[in-house]
């Protein structure tokens, strides 16, 4: 009994005190619910406190500085003071080897962006709706945001930086130049050529900056080497080839072309396997150059034409280029024969059309000299000898065939007596010569071969005839006076053409 007693009183306490427990429980969250109440209404008023600032959020940097509650101007001023004068005075340095090209950042536009900064720290909280304008700044609020303030510069006035420096910097190759004076080569060193890669550079450039600190830009250049170096004339030791012909002192213009075509072509180098153009070499013969008028074969006579002469300058190099062994890629003999080299071993040059053309076929440059003067045409060629000691060359003129005279030609003559003639012109027989080419080491020959073929025109002779008849009675002119005086002046034509 007393058993059944004590459990009815157990339960009842345990009743109790669950009742207890669930009015704590009740107590408590009946709190927390009235907690969180105040606080979300607290921090919903305080959120529309903030969105209601004038000014930048709290919580809000930028690259670690603080400009929350400051205005744009405030926050602007305040980044420049940090961060502009800093930029302000870095130096972007541009240099390729030994040489530099130094520009402030101020002078290429690099500065940071304070003001796009500045409005994006702004903007936090302000560019959405009005709930997600209450959500930015919530998370403002925990976490705080940081804006970037990013560095940039004027691409346009860096390329302009670029061009200015390529206009000094850019170059042909220069290659290693050789004269000769008082016998002896003086040899300067060469220049290599140098273009810069803008885009590249540019590559460079931006590397620099990104780093929002002054440095050193490398220029990126395209390197041309140049075709003759300070070592290849070097090896210029030897003369490999030479010619001497002759001239009178009777003409005077003739003369004179000869000392300035020399001149011209004196101090020419050729390059190894570069072809010389003598054409290009003498350059265009006028009056402004130097060059007089002087006697040129012209329909088989010899007449007057500016730059008379200067084919004995290029066949005197013609037989030093063959002696030297040299490559002949271009030769055209004259119309006629001339005296001052052997026949078949001429070489003309006329207009655009007949050139002497010689290829330096060794592994060395060639320096040529030239010079006329007391009635004596010699051309040398400088190189580096490639043949055995010993070796000799000789050239040998084979007659192969004349060509006869045309027939004569006729011109009548009222004015002479019947049957009268005059030779004014006397023509010439052409031939056909070949030229061959020995070869002699240590004084036996060793080879002989065909080198050359040329031919020289026929001329005919020109023959004036009288057809005046004996005892024709002439007529008498008598003047009379015009009707009209002509007006003083007159008009008249005279043309010709040289071939």
């Amino acid at each position: 009994m007393e058993e059944k007693n004590a459990g009815r009183r157990y339960r009842k306490q345990a009743r109790k005190s669950n009742r207890g427990i669930i009015i704590g429980v009740l107590i408590v969250c009946f709190c927390l619910i009235g907690g969180f109440s105040a606080y979300a209404y607290n921090q919903n008023k305080k959120i529309n406190e903030i969105m209601a600032q004038k000014g930048i959020f709290p919580k809000v940097t930028i690259e670690g500085v603080d400009v929350g509650g400051l205005s744009k101007e405030e926050a602007q001023d305040l980044l420049v003071r940090s961060h502009g004068k800093d930029a302000a005075n870095q130096k972007l340095v541009l240099y390729y080897e030994d040489e530099e090209w130094v520009y402030s950042f101020q002078e290429i536009g690099a500065e940071y962006q304070v003001e796009q900064a500045v409005d994006a720290a702004y903007n936090i909280g302000r560019t959405g709706s009005k709930k997600e304008n209450k959500k930015a700044v919530s998370s403002l609020l925990k976490f705080g945001v940081d804006v970037s303030l990013e560095f940039t510069y004027d691409a346009t006035k860096m390329q302009d930086k670029l061009i200015e420096v390529a206009s000094q910097f850019d170059r042909e190759a220069e290659n290693s130049s050789l004269t000769r004076t008082n016998g002896k080569f003086v040899i300067s060193k060469e220049v290599h050529g140098r273009k810069m890669d803008l885009e590249a550079t540019m590559v460079n450039v931006d590397h620099v900056v990104e780093s929002m600190v002054g440095g050193r830009a490398g220029i990126v250049a395209e390197v041309t080497e140049p075709e003759i170096t300070y070592e290849d004339n070097e090896h210029v030791t030897d003369l490999i080839g030479s010619y001497t012909t002759k001239y009178t002192a009777n003409d005077k213009n003739r003369n004179t072309n000869l000392v300035v075509g020399c001149k011209y072509l004196n101090g020419s180098i050729i390059a190894p396997g570069e072809v010389f153009s003598a054409s290009e070499g003498l350059g265009e013969q006028t009056y402004e150059r130097g060059y007089r008028d002087a006697g040129v074969y012209v329909n088989g006579k010899v007449e007057a034409g500016m730059g008379g002469g200067v084919c004995q300058i290029t066949s005197t190099l013609y037989n030093a280029a063959i002696y030297a062994e040299l490559e002949i890629v271009e030769r055209h003999p004259h119309s006629m024969t001339v005296g001052y080299v052997p026949l078949g071993r001429d070489a003309a040059i006329a207009g655009n059309y007949k050139d002497l053309k010689i290829k330096n076929n060794t592994e060395y440059p060639i320096y040529l000299e030239a010079y006329a003067a007391n009635g004596v045409l010699e051309v040398k060629l400088y190189g580096h000898e490639i043949h055995e000691p010993g070796r000799k060359v000789e050239f040998e003129t084979v007659f192969e065939a004349s060509i006869p005279k045309p027939n004569e030609i006729i011109k009548e003559d009222p004015e002479k007596p019947e049957g009268q003639r005059e030779v004014t012109h006397t023509g010439r027989t052409g031939s056909k010569v070949s030229v061959n080419k020995k070869v002699f080491q240590n004084g036996k020959q060793i080879s002989k071969d065909w080198f050359s073929s040329s031919s020289y025109r026929a001329v005919a002779d020109e023959v004036t005839v009288g057809t005046k008849k004996a005892g024709a009675i002439e007529p008498v002119f008598v003047p009379t006076q015009p009707e009209n005086p002509p007006t003083t002046g007159s008009n008249s034509e005279n043309s010709f053409g040289i071939q």
